[in-house]
Formats: structure tokens, sequence, C-alpha cells
């Protein structure tokens, strides 16, 4: 399709299912699926495609990718334009139409696009992936869920995750899970009484669940940990200027435990990150 063509497209989507709400991804000369220039995700981008590539070490064009909760399709888009092989998740049939329209557009064979609740996650069901791309999902389950996912999320990863999540500054409420204790607080996602046409329309918020639950950042560290993932990073460059301080990138790494020969009583040491005495992080 040419230019022209392809702005009608976007413009018959558009009127059919609404705009996009995050994802400005280039289809043509000048034509985006939001506006030209910087109008969504674009920083975030070029924090988790920089990442992912200097930890991989190796062409992205050799690694399989799972992007859950794919939205309208930004990253899974990005990393196919670059030879990866990626499943793009997504529980919403107007974000997935979006999603479908560019892969359509950029005839993108290697992304496979799927309807799905995240929450399905297995590998029997997906199989496994070099990397998991778990961007503004996390925040969005309520316990036990989000701890069942971060088990799924580390039994589908060979080597790293990147989570892209808000966290709790305060420690209010405790979760127990497998009989260990994680902190946070609770977050609306929808009225008590929403009904689940009300839940669908609202693009931003959960499926279905009314409350999510937010981890403090040392539970998030802990969960991860107790989920199989040996070593957690925080992301700082590229720079997102505008990121909230509640809101954290991580690269959750999956080893292989390794024992201390220099100075082995320090293996007997706790793993696990202490909460912050005075009930925040």
């Amino acid at each position: 399709m040419n230019a022209a063509a392809i702005e009608q497209r976007r413009r018959e989507i558009v009127a059919r299912f609404g705009p996009w709400t995050a994802h400005n991804i280039r289809l043509a000369d000048e034509v985006y699926t939001m506006a030209p220039g910087i109008a969504g995700d674009e920083v975030k981008l070029r924090r988790i495609l920089q990442s992912v590539a200097d930890l991989a070490a190796q062409p992205l064009a050799g690694l399989r990718v799972l992007d859950l909760a794919c939205l309208e399709g930004l990253y899974a888009v990005e990393f196919a334009r670059h030879g990866a092989r990626v499943v793009g998740v997504e529980g919403r049939a107007v974000n997935l139409a979006k999603a479908s329209f560019a892969k359509e557009v950029l005839e993108l064979g290697n992304l496979e696009l799927r309807q799905d609740d995240v929450r399905n996650l297995s590998r029997e069901r997906y199989g496994s992936f070099d990397v998991v791309l778990c961007l503004g999902i996390l925040y969005h389950l309520d316990a036990p869920d989000l701890f069942a996912f971060l088990e799924r999320t580390a039994e589908v990863c060979q080597r790293f995750a990147v989570i892209d999540t808000h966290v709790s500054l305060v420690a209010e409420e405790t979760r127990v899970h497998r009989g260990l204790e994680y902190r946070g607080q609770s977050y609306v996602e929808h009225a008590p009484h929403a009904t689940a046409e009300e839940k669908a329309s609202r693009l931003w918020a959960s499926l279905d669940n009314s409350t999510s639950f937010w981890l403090t950042r040392a539970s998030l560290y802990n969960a991860l940990l107790h989920s199989g993932f040996t070593s957690v990073l925080e992301c700082q460059l590229p720079p997102e200027p505008a990121k909230p301080e509640d809101r954290v990138t991580l690269v959750a790494m999956k080893g292989r435990r390794h024992e201390l020969t220099s100075a082995p009583l320090a293996d007997a040491l706790p793993l696990e990150v202490p909460e912050d005495p005075k009930g925040s992080v």
C-alpha cells in the first residue's frame, strides 16, 4: 500500500475502534498511527530496545521475544522490525485490531498476535522465549494472580524479562503467597458494580479485577527472586525524563545461582531485600 492508502485504512481503524492511545507507530513516510512527532511511548521504547540489545549481546534477529499485554503493538512491532521472532499477547480485541493493522501494513511475518489473558501464560501454551517484555501490566493484577503471573513469566523466560511497572511507595498492606509475606497497597481499577462492557471500555485498566495490588520495590524484588530470577537490575539509561517516582524499569535475569569460593560465609546471608522499617521504600 502507498502512503495515501495506509492513511485511509488508518482512518477507518480509528472510526471503528477509536484512536490509538499510546503507541505511535510509523507506518510510512509522514504516516503514523497517532501523529508525526513524539506523541506516545517513543521514549520508553528507546529505553526498552537499547536495554534488550545491550543485555542480549547478540543480533536482535536471533531472539524470540514475548510481549505480554502488548496493547497497540508498538514494542512487538519494533522488535519484529529488527528481525526478532515475536509473539504479542493482548486481552482486548480493540487493541489487538490496531496492532494487527500495523503488522499487516509493515508485512511482519515474524510477528504473531494472540488475543488472550496474560494470566493464562504457561510454557505449555506459549513455549519459551529469550526475552519477555512485561510492560505496564503487573500493576493491573491483583493478588494472588500477580504472584502466579511472575512465576509463569519466569517459567517461559530463558534469559531475562524486562518489567516496567508502578510500585507502591508505602507498605501499608500485606499479602501472603506460598507462606511468604509481601507488602504494598491496593489500587482501584474499576467501580465495584462496573459491568463487563464498562470494564472492557477502560483500555488502560485491568480486564476484570476491580482492584490491583502494587508491590513495594523490596517486595517486587523478592517476588522476582522467589519466582526463579537470580538477579534484578534497574535501568536508568536511556533516560525517561517524565517517569514518575513510583514507576521503575527492571531487568530480571534468569541465571544459575553461583556459590562463592573466595568468601563462602557470605552464601549464608539472606538474598531477600528487607522492607524499609518506616513502611516506605
